[in-house]
C-alpha cells in the first residue's frame, strides 16, 4: 500500500484503493502521513507545498489569505485587525500581572516585616482603617508567620505603602502598553519588569537599601 497526495485537489491516497491517480500525485511515508494527521487533529491545517508535497500550517488568518507553499500572505485590513486583537489580548495580560503583582505582600519598613495584600487582607485593612481606636494589644501574623503589634500608625504606613505600589504598578502598566502597541509581534512583547517588589521575589534587606 502506497500513499499520495496531490496538490491539486488536496487530498490523500491509497494505491490500494485507488487505481486511478491525478496527475499530480506525489507519493508520501506512512511515517509522514501519519505525522500530517497528527497536526490537523491539533489544530493545524494540512496544505500543498511548494514542491507538491503536503506541510503543516496553521489555520489561515484570515479568509482572505492566500497561501504560497510556505507562508500565509494576509492583506493590510486583516493584518491590522488581527494586530489589534493582539494588542487587546496582551494589554490583558499585562493587566493580570498588575494585579497579580499587587496581591503579593507590602514591605513595611518600620516593622521590617511583609504584610499580606490578597483581597481578604485588603478587606480586613479597610474595617480596621474606620474604627475609632484598636485594641490595645492586636496582634498581626505577617508573611513569614510571625506576629506584629497592629497599631493605627503601623497600619497607616502599610496602607499608605500599598498605595504607593500600587500607583507605580499601574504606571508600570501603562509604559509596557505604549511600549507594546509599538512592537511588531505584540504577543511576544516581554512586559516582565519594572514592577514593584512582592514577598517570592525580594528579599526585606534588599528593599530597605532601596528605600533608604
Amino acid at each position: 500500500m502506497t500513499i499520495y497526495y496531490s496538490k491539486t485537489n488536496q487530498a490523500f491516497y491509497d494505491s490500494a484503493i485507488h487505481s486511478r491517480l491525478p496527475e499530480d500525485a506525489v507519493e508520501i511515508s506512512h511515517e509522514q502521513h501519519a505525522a500530517l494527521l497528527a497536526g490537523q487533529s491539533n489544530g493545524q491545517v494540512i496544505m500543498p507545498g511548494k514542491a507538491g508535497k503536503p506541510v503543516l500550517a496553521d489555520p489561515a488568518p484570515c479568509p482572505s489569505s492566500t497561501w504560497d507553499g510556505e507562508q500565509w500572505h494576509i492583506d493590510p485590513e486583516c493584518a491590522a485587525r488581527l494586530k489589534a486583537e493582539q494588542q487587546d489580548e496582551m494589554w490583558d495580560r499585562i493587566k493580570d500581572k498588575r494585579a497579580d503583582n499587587l496581591r503579593h505582600g507590602v514591605y513595611v519598613k518600620s516593622a521590617g516585616k511583609w504584610f499580606h495584600t490578597d483581597d481578604n487582607s485588603r478587606t480586613q485593612y479597610i474595617a480596621l482603617a474606620v474604627m475609632p481606636r484598636l485594641p490595645e494589644k492586636l496582634p498581626w501574623k505577617t508573611m513569614d508567620n510571625s506576629f506584629v503589634n497592629m497599631t493605627k500608625a503601623l497600619l497607616g504606613e502599610l496602607m499608605e505603602q500599598m498605595l504607593v505600589n500600587e500607583q507605580a504598578d499601574f504606571a508600570n502598566a501603562e509604559r509596557h502598553k505604549a511600549a507594546m502597541e509599538k512592537a511588531e509581534n505584540p504577543l511576544k512583547y516581554d512586559y516582565s519588569d519594572g514592577w514593584t517588589a512582592n514577598f517570592d521575589g525580594q528579599p526585606a534587606a534588599e528593599l530597605e537599601e532601596a528605600q533608604s
